[in-house]
């Protein structure tokens, strides 16, 4: 018996090693990414690539070696009156650029196999690929800090830091880990996700507007999602479970002899999953973006 237990371990042991092996030595891509917001454009490429949810969340940026005054390249106003206005100049955040290096997803061990492997298999190579994200900022003199973290299967890009005006470092709590109280009661989810934002605004003392897609039908469902004192992350990836999954509803027909029947169904569509990217507004508070991950788009 004992011999027995062994050589499963030993067969366990070598069949989880070619896999790695495979892995490792899966097909290799390397891209150069030049965006205002070159970590974020970078993880919005992953989710394309892999067809998973990856949020995003920006730092502050404050400090004017960030930050470049394009009025004159956009503006429509030849007033020159609005010239010393701050409110009519137009500020983006100035271009980065970094490498990164992902495995292409056809090149994995178990694509069309195993879906517990396959899955495992995706998210370590995306791991990979975050990992190699923010080593390549780093290596491109990006000045803030990020960090990844997983919490129920999705991965966050969050910032830790921020340049502050005197171009020093300076820690930040990322928005979204701010807690915040959602009552229990019934609503809507478009009303959840309304509360969410207005509570973290609220509790943060930073504006943040919402965006979601439109057409999501399923946004007028009913939703019991609560919590007390709970970062606002994690309520966010509740809701966003509970759209992407199929949703059931009773159908009523009116039969010709004047009965009525029920047809209990699946709706029609589910949204698919969801992410986030939590940008910053140079001084106007936070947009938070929900899309829907498309395999291949943009």
């Amino acid at each position: 018996m004992s011999r027995h237990i062994t050589t499963l371990a030993t067969n366990y042991l070598l069949l989880a090693s070619f896999a790695a092996y495979q892995l490792a030595h899966a097909q290799s891509i390397t891209v150069k990414v030049t965006d205002p917001r070159p970590v974020g454009e970078a993880v919005r490429m992953l989710e394309a690539i892999y067809g998973v949810p990856i949020t995003y969340e920006d730092p502050i940026a404050v400090h004017e070696s960030q930050l470049e005054d394009v009025t004159e390249k956009v503006r429509r106003d030849p007033d020159p009156t609005h010239d010393s206005d701050p409110s009519h100049r137009v500020i983006v955040q100035k271009e980065g650029t970094l490498s990164f290096t992902y495995k292409l997803p056809s090149s994995l061990p178990s694509q069309g196999g195993d879906p517990d492997q396959s899955q495992a298999e995706t998210e370590a190579a995306v791991a990979d690929a975050l990992s190699s994200i923010l080593s390549g900022y780093a290596a491109s003199g990006g000045p803030v800090t990020f960090i990844v973290t997983k919490e129920d299967g999705v991965f966050h890009v969050v910032p830790t830091n921020f340049l502050n005006k005197d171009r020093k470092l300076q820690a930040m709590t990322p928005i979204l880990d701010t807690r915040i109280t959602i009552i229990p009661k019934q609503r809507t989810r478009q009303s959840l996700l309304d509360e969410i934002c207005r509570s973290l605004a609220q509790a943060s003392g930073i504006e943040v507007d919402c965006i979601f897609p439109f057409g999501v039908r399923t946004m007028g469902i009913q939703t019991t999602v609560s919590g007390s004192e709970v970062p606002a992350r994690a309520l966010l990836s509740q809701l966003l479970a509970e759209l992407a999954a199929p949703v059931s509803e009773d159908e009523v027909f009116q039969l010709p002899g004047g009965e009525k029947e029920t047809q209990h169904r699946i709706l029609r569509e589910s949204t698919g999953p969801l992410s986030w990217r939590l940008l910053y507004g140079f001084g106007s508070g936070y947009a938070l973006n929900v899309h829907q991950v498309t395999l291949g788009g943009r």
